[in-house]
């Protein structure tokens, strides 16, 4: 059994953060999606600037997950006012993102990011964490089933210029 170390990302981890983002987002998603607008995407979505803003953010935290001293994965959860109106007088907290690279997935790099996540929200006294995922990545919404939470809407994602739409899910924690 491999041995996972989780350690909060700060702006020391920039580029770190930011490559293993790219290389997990297009492991999963770029031979699904059109080149063009999979590449306006990730050139914005994961430079260093925007990733280090993202950890500075308030009510942000990266976590970086490390298989046996090896960079295997990663989380972010941050306060996000997005599904107020779903969840009026609830304190919620978003699980943004949760990768783990391929030759990681099954080594329980994705369970110890959820478990810790999960942590994170109940110290912080959410109620409900909640997160997006692609209609079209089953994998990871048998996943999240797995653990429990339950679809309660969607929106559009923009992956440059293709309106994709992504199921909301989530779980009540306390």
């Amino acid at each position: 059994m491999e041995s996972i170390q989780l350690i909060h990302a700060d702006t020391t981890h920039t580029s770190l953060l930011a490559k293993l983002a790219l290389d997990t987002f297009c492991e999963s998603f770029e031979k699904v999606n059109n080149p063009d607008d999979f590449k306006a995407y990730t050139s914005e979505a994961f430079r260093e600037d925007q990733i280090e803003k993202e950890i500075g953010e308030p009510g942000s935290q990266y976590i970086l997950a490390y298989v046996d001293n090896e960079l295997a994965g990663y989380a972010r959860v941050r306060q996000s006012n997005e599904v107020k109106d779903e969840f009026p007088g609830k304190k919620t907290i978003e699980l943004q993102r949760i990768y783990a690279l391929h030759r990681f997935i099954g080594k329980g790099v994705g369970k110890t990011l959820l478990n810790y996540c999960l942590a994170l929200a109940k110290d912080q006294e959410a109620e409900i964490i909640w997160l997006g995922v692609w209609e079209h990545n089953h994998r990871a919404q048998v996943f999240y089933k797995n653990w429990g939470f339950e679809q309660f809407g969607s929106h559009v994602f923009m992956l440059g210029k293709d309106t994709q739409t992504d199921i909301l899910m989530k779980l009540n924690i306390l």
